[in-house]
């Protein structure tokens, strides 16, 4: 009788642990398109996104938009921080785009293109100051932004880019 009680207080704690993990992330990308450094920046050119230092790597593969997609929804149901957390200063726009874009990187092994912005939006339809969000291109060769504080565009989706002025960007 012991045996089963031990097991069973084992099997209670084993699920509290689980529960602490949260869902594992979507498989990863599996798009095997390459984009080389050189078409990346034109392709970001017409958005103004300009690369600070130039792209950090010679090439890059592309995802398809619902990969990303499925990792948006993946991220915001598992983000360490959450909107509730932002703070004018110590945890503002630009750390949730790093972490953002860290996790991104995790889970892609960094072969693909999900960068980080700091730009201001110049177009009517998204009218903001210099904010920090990220952008990614996919294997249709289209450029979007994400946000998670939803500035730049909405939380719940990728938002197609447009043209922004831009103050640093990282691929």
């Amino acid at each position: 009788m012991c045996i089963i009680f031990n097991l069973a207080k084992a099997n209670i704690k084993i699920k509290k642990l689980e529960a602490q993990l949260g869902e594992p992330a979507p498989p990863p990308p599996q798009g095997e398109r390459v984009i080389d450094s050189n078409a990346l920046a034109a392709l970001l050119r017409p958005y103004g996104i300009v690369l600070s230092g130039g792209p950090g790597d010679f090439s890059y593969k592309l995802m398809s938009s619902s990969e990303a997609r499925a990792f948006i929804k993946w991220y915001k149901k598992n983000a360490r921080i959450k909107r509730k957390d932002y703070t004018k200063d110590d945890r503002d726009c630009e750390d949730f785009a790093w972490i953002c874009r860290a996790e991104a990187l995790l889970w892609t092994e960094s072969k693909y293109v999900w960068g980080y912005i700091e730009a201001e939006g110049i177009d009517a339809a998204y009218p903001f100051p210099n904010h920090g969000f990220n952008f990614l291109v996919t294997e249709d060769n289209r450029v979007w932004y994400y946000d998670p504080l939803e500035v730049a565009g909405p939380d719940d989706d990728l938002v197609e880019a447009y043209p922004v002025k831009c103050n640093m960007a990282k691929a």
